[in-house]
């Protein structure tokens, strides 16, 4: 066990570092683990995290320890937008590595699968509020495989020949994968799954309602300003929109994941207040009607609909 802190020394024992942090067990056990089985990569967290410096290669180390030692890890530094790091923590396996398993006890890690299950439910009311007006369309952008729509469809819709969807994503195994789950669950035949940048897409139908999940996280207030603006030309007159961002309670309540994220595996995120997100859909030509969040509010979900003046 390392030294307590005190004057002379910045460096503390895992307990320590945790009761002083105010962190939760789960970082308690994961830094218990990497301790055990690596102390140098454990100490070197822990000065990373008080922002302490360390060399690049040091910095590497602990990268390199991260990737081995997780699924979810390298997933991220792979690809940090990539669908296969959230549908890692929607599905989780039997037997966890202890890394992973931390995500998939962390209340980051569960905002997530809560923000599925959220969004679904506001897809289904959503769909239902414009199904009394005719025909839906919905446009599934930039989310993955498409489990959101998918379920959704499966529960409520399988035998409606009036709603379907058009799922969008760049990444070619996504879209394998989203195929495979909707014949599983037998809506194959409601739902297109193209390989595209959907930024330039140009559909031969506008959509009903567009569903925009974790796409705007990473990015400043003006590109999100421009990325709405974009789908509004591909909304119908009075479309409807739902798109989200990482509210900044996820880094007063979860400050060692987003530390993880951020600091090594480099998945950046900008954290926005429900207002930053209000105004980014008025500006971008949107009436605000309103918004949700996952049972931990790490997650704002706003809603908007298309201005008819800017048709």
């Amino acid at each position: 066990m390392l030294l307590a802190a005190n004057n002379n020394s910045d460096k503390y024992s895992t307990e320590e570092f945790v009761e002083k942090f105010k962190l939760s067990k789960f970082v308690l056990n994961l830094l218990k683990f990497i301790e055990k089985d690596n102390e140098i990569i454990k100490d070197l967290i822990i000065r990373r995290y008080q922002q302490l410096p360390i060399s690049e290669n040091e910095e590497e180390e602990v990268l390199e320890y991260f990737i081995n030692n997780s699924v979810f890890s390298a997933a991220t530094v792979a690809n940090p937008a990539t669908s296969v790091v959230t549908e890692f923590l929607y599905a989780e396996p039997k037997a966890p590595l202890p890394i992973d398993q931390y995500f998939f006890m962390s209340e980051g890690g569960k905002a997530i699968k809560s923000r599925l299950l959220r969004v679904e439910e506001n897809i289904h009311k959503i769909a239902d509020s414009y199904l009394k007006k005719g025909n839906v369309l919905i446009g599934n952008l930039g989310g993955g495989p498409g489990r959101d729509i998918i379920d959704v469809f499966s529960k409520y819709y399988a035998d409606n020949k009036n709603i379907s969807a058009i799922n969008i994503d760049k990444d070619k195994s996504a879209i394998k994968r989203g195929k495979r789950m909707a014949i599983t669950a037998g809506v194959i035949d409601k739902i297109d799954f193209l390989e595209s940048n959907f930024m330039k897409y140009r559909p031969e139908k506008k959509f009903d309602i567009i569903i925009l999940v974790g796409v705007l996280c990473s990015l400043p207030e003006e590109t999100c300003i421009f990325v709405l603006k974009r789908m509004k030309h591909l909304l119908k007159k009075e479309g409807c929109i739902m798109a989200s961002n990482v509210s900044p309670k996820m880094l007063e309540v979860d400050p060692f994941t987003c530390f993880i994220m951020e600091k090594i595996t480099n998945w950046k995120l900008i954290f926005k207040e429900e207002e930053t997100l209000k105004n980014i859909f008025i500006k971008a030509g949107f009436n605000w009607q309103r918004s949700f969040t996952d049972d931990y509010s790490f997650h704002h979900v706003g809603i908007g609909i298309k201005k008819s003046f800017f048709l």
